[in-house]
């Protein structure tokens, strides 16, 4: 059984305290106080309290780190002009210079004393996807899955690396144990030999019940073929008085002759009950399998009794599944109007089976549906013929993670899928191998006091009576739940080169250091321009630097929401269980952003682009009926089209809706604060939300411009709407729209048809979408067009922005008032690519920002 110490010395190794930062307790300086008196106490004082700020009373209060923030959102105010406002008197240009002169002197001072000691960054553990990334690569275990295991990371600053807000619970302590416990077991081998690597076709006519289907509606039941012929005289009898048919033996009439040739129509997308699967192969082994299909789409008369050749490729997703129906999606091929061989490589489970998914079909459901794909003449399918899989596919016996816990001592087998280890010198062999795995484990040197620490662990393990196996996984188990192995290291003032490579490799693998970074560190060479240069290109190029893109963006942009909300059923029938469409949105937003990565495009593409990188999906959505296949590719746009950058995917305009309706409030302060970096104040507690009318009768603009007229309010929604407004031609999902839908109760133009669930819908178009706006600075603008056009003309505020959000993503720290001077060298630096994305981060990198604690 495992081992489980008497004692706590797994919990006091994660017991630890953080000194407390000290407090810098200057007065605001004299030209400062002056200032307010004269200018601001009118307004901002504890009477009137405009805006919620007090300024009078915090010029009579000490200068302290937990009162910077006002003193900053002042600083901004009036260098921007913005206060006092334009109604008000003027100060004189020498009066403002002076007061913003010594206002910023003493903000940079208060928080160098700060910084001096504290460092930019707190001390701060791994969040969970750098947590299983670390283990994946120190296990070689490269789909393990355990992130889910621990708690939701708290955030920060938009993100899940900021160390004030990742603290260390009991809760996270004991997920720790259990996760670290379950990865280390993984990583152990199953049996005493290699798995046989095996190569066997699956046919679809001997699956069984895995592809007959003979319940319900005719489209919803399987069709026999062979090339186009339809097997009629195999096909079910219907049942009298019933949807349901006879069950024939297809495995029986399936001929060893033709069997490469024999085929199942599927006519709607794989959904429940009628879901096709391989359901006669289940993997035997965790690990790689190497996939091949084939099939072919093909055309079906509206008689159910004629089969003729396809008039276009068809898309199928392809899904791991595993009871109870839990689906893991692995992959996407396209089956042409020929027979069609397609082959994948994916990460199985054992158990798991394979259900194939006709994505683009009609997904129909009960009590009454149609076919929306339906023609005069006939309807879409794909004909399944058969996959073979080759696997599981492993290179070495035993697994590289089963070597770097036990090394070479020999293992017998346990139980059916457990090995024992065997020692024959147990004290020597334990301490061997746990020093061996501490250096792998560890991202700087191993103290000797480290060394002794675990090895006592063990040595109780072992003396409480516990194997050899369990007493060595509860030392690794220790190792990879402590603090050392948790927390990043950084120490004061610059960083050493261990703790580079550990931020650098976190900040653009999202992992930690390879073996290549960790030689380089112990050389002491990261430091060197070339050297850090040339690293920095690497690891961009790597695969790897796909789990920076995808964690970035999923708190950057929020892409982790993707599933929080739905499409509502009465208003948007059309999306209803459209899977290829919402696992298509996030991808194209990740493809985007990695290519500009890689071509070091400029940051106005941010904004606009004259291509997007889409599939046949999103380009369908996107009004591009001519593209055809799952495959992501650059598409051009045509001149003056509304697509292009961020802000018009479908990914984001997903996101910043709730499924229902959409909020001009909402999706502007998302592009204020995730794409220009000017984060509004929150509204007033008394404020209710704005509650979008979906009757039709009046629009959201027309309820904001009554919200509007109030002082209080307009102050803000004069910055926030604008951009909203501009987005309002686009719904819930990101399609366009001239016209706001409206309930069926509502009033409106009706509109009906089928959805891609089946079912009949009808809904109304409302009032028409006025995507008209003004800046705050008097710039007009007629739709998202007009808007794209004059922020284009802001790159070095989105280049700003875009640096600042990278910074807090790979140090771990907010981007405070005194460094504002370091992220202008960045942005300098960088103005000659046009602010190129590789550009700034490389940028970034080199500057002491990255470069210090």
């Amino acid at each position: 059984m495992p081992y489980r110490p008497s004692s706590s010395p797994l919990l006091a190794i994660l017991l630890f305290w953080l000194s407390l930062p000290p407090q810098s307790h200057a007065a605001a300086p004299t030209t400062v106080v002056e200032f307010i008196d004269n200018h601001c106490a009118n307004c901002h004082d504890d009477i009137e309290l405009k805006g919620g700020l007090d300024l009078w009373s915090l010029s009579e209060k000490p200068f302290e780190m937990s009162r910077l923030d006002d003193w900053v959102h002042a600083y901004d105010r009036a260098s921007s002009g913005e206060m006092p406002p334009k109604k008000k008197r003027r100060p004189p240009s020498e009066e403002l210079d002076a007061f913003l002169k010594s206002l910023s002197e003493q903000i940079t001072s208060t928080e160098q004393t700060y910084l001096a000691t504290e460092g930019r960054s707190q001390k701060r553990r791994l969040n969970r996807y750098e947590y299983e990334n670390t283990l994946r690569e120190l296990l070689q275990l490269p789909h393990l899955s355990i992130r889910d295991s621990l708690p939701e990371d708290p955030t920060a600053f938009h993100f899940n690396k900021v160390g004030e807000a990742l603290d260390v619970s009991h809760v996270q302590i004991a997920r720790y144990l259990q996760t670290a416990e379950y990865s280390i077991r993984q990583a152990i081998a199953s049996q005493e030999s290699k798995p046989e690597i095996t190569k066997r076709r699956y046919h679809t006519w001997r699956q069984g019940y895995g592809f007959l289907k003979t319940a319900g509606p005719v489209l919803r039941q399987t069709f026999p073929i062979v090339g186009l012929e339809l097997q009629t005289h195999i096909m079910p009898d219907i049942v009298p008085g019933s949807y349901r048919r006879t069950r024939p033996d297809w495995g029986a009439a399936s001929e060893d002759s033709r069997i490469n040739e024999e085929a199942i129509v599927m006519l709607m997308s794989t959904y429940e009950p009628a879901e096709i699967q391989f359901s006669k192969f289940r993997a035997p082994h965790n690990g790689i399998y190497r996939l091949t299909f084939s099939g072919y789409s093909i055309w079906m008369n509206n008689q159910y009794n004629a089969v003729s050749k396809g008039r276009r490729p068809e898309p199928v997703t392809i899904y791991a599944d595993s009871p109870p129906r839990l689906l893991r999606h692995v992959g996407n091929i396209d089956f042409g109007t020929e027979p069609t061989e397609q082959t994948i490589e994916v990460y199985l489970k054992k158990g798991e089976t394979i259900r194939p998914d006709a994505a683009r079909l009609v997904r129909s459901r009960p009590p009454d549906f149609k076919n929306p794909l339906q023609e005069h003449d006939g309807m879409p399918g794909v004909a399944f013929q058969w996959m073979e899989v080759e696997g599981p596919i492993i290179d070495e016996w035993p697994p590289k993670g089963h070597t770097l816990l036990f090394g070479d001592l020999p293992f017998s087998q346990q139980g059916k899928s457990h090995v024992s280890i065997e020692s024959q010198d147990i004290q020597n062999d334990a301490e061997t191998l746990l020093r061996v795995f501490l250096d792998k484990a560890y991202r700087a040197p191993v103290q000797e006091s480290e060394v002794q620490r675990f090895t006592n662990l063990i040595r109780d393990a072992l003396e409480e009576g516990h194997s050899f196996t369990e007493s060595m996984i509860a030392g690794y188990t220790a190792i990879l739940s402590s603090p050392k192995f948790i927390y990043m290291q950084p120490a004061e003032g610059k960083l050493d080169s261990y703790a580079l490579a550990e931020r650098l490799s976190y900040f653009l693998w999202n992992s930690p250091p390879d073996p290549e970074l960790r030689s380089l560190a112990s050389q002491d060479k990261l430091f060197q321009k070339d050297i850090l240069d040339s690293q920095i290109t690497r690891l961009l190029e790597d695969p790897r630097s796909r789990r920076f893109v995808d964690a970035f963006l999923d708190y950057w942009l929020d892409l982790r929401h993707m599933h929080a909300s739905g499409p509502d059923a009465e208003l948007y029938p059309e999306y209803q269980l459209d899977d290829l469409l919402v696992e298509s949105m996030p991808l194209e937003t990740q493809l985007y952003f990695s290519h500009l990565i890689a071509k070091d495009l400029g940051v106005t593409h941010l904004i606009d682009a004259d291509f997007i990188i889409a599939n046949e999906r999103l380009a369908s959505l996107y009004g591009f009926e001519e593209i055809r296949g799952s495959a992501f590719r650059r598409i051009p746009l045509p001149p003056g089209h509304e697509r292009g950058g961020l802000m018009t995917q479908a990914s984001v305009l997903k996101v910043t809706a709730n499924g229902t309706t959409t909020s001009p409030v909402t999706r502007g302060v998302w592009i204020m604060e995730r794409i220009l970096g000017e984060a509004p104040p929150p509204p007033p507690p008394s404020v209710e939300a704005i509650e979008s009318d979906i009757r039709g009768a009046t629009t959201v603009r027309e309820q904001l411009a009554l919200h509007r007229s109030q002082e209080s309010c307009n102050a803000c929604h004069q910055k926030i709407d604008p951009a909203g407004f501009a987005l309002e031609n686009f719904d819930v999902m990101g399609g366009w729209r001239d016209r706001y839908r409206a309930s069926a109760k509502g009033e409106g133009l009706s509109v009906d048809g089928f959805g891609h669930d089946g079912l009949v819908f009808k809904y109304l178009l409302g009032q028409p979408v006025d995507a008209t706006g003004e800046l705050p600075d008097g710039s007009k603008f007629q739709d998202i067009k007009g808007l794209k056009r004059l922020l284009r003309h802001e790159e070095e505020q989105l280049a700003r922005n875009l640096v600042e959000q990278l910074s807090i993503y790979a140090t771990g720290a907010p981007v405070r008032f005194s460094d504002r001077p370091s992220i202008q060298k960045i942005i300098e630096a960088s103005r000659d690519s046009e602010y190129g994305v590789r550009s700034l981060i490389r940028n970034l990198i080199k500057s002491d920002l990255f470069l210090s604690k």
